[in-house]
């Protein structure tokens, strides 16, 4: 007997928020400013499938609520974790992790189960 992959709501720390890069407000298209596409890979999000991503507010006030699905927020972690030594002066004075590049990680490893 085979069971249905069920996913857990997972909620994206605001720490976090900075650290991952989102795709350019002015180039994406409706569905995906108001969460219910993925903000990268464009796939229609279910309550079930859907990450929040917070909600952003623009240089101009506008706000808008990104969402991803797992497969594209575990791109992005992956691409900030490996980015955030370069940008981070505690990472670049030692060879231990600072609590925000150890915390991406141990969300990389959440995103892949």
């Amino acid at each position: 007997m085979t069971s249905a992959r069920t996913t857990a709501v997972l909620v994206l720390p605001v720490d976090f928020v900075p650290h991952i890069l989102l795709p350019r407000l002015e180039l994406l298209c409706d569905a995906r400013t108001r969460g219910a596409a993925c903000v990268w890979g464009g796939e229609v999000l279910t309550t079930d499938t859907a990450i929040d991503l917070n909600e952003r507010v623009t240089d101009s006030g506008a706000h808008w609520f990104p969402r991803a699905c797992r497969r594209c927020l575990r791109s992005a972690v992956h691409a900030a974790r490996g980015r955030h030594p370069g940008d981070c002066p505690d990472c670049k004075s030692t060879t231990d992790p600072c609590p925000i590049r150890h915390a991406l990680h141990d969300l990389l490893l959440e995103l892949g189960r």
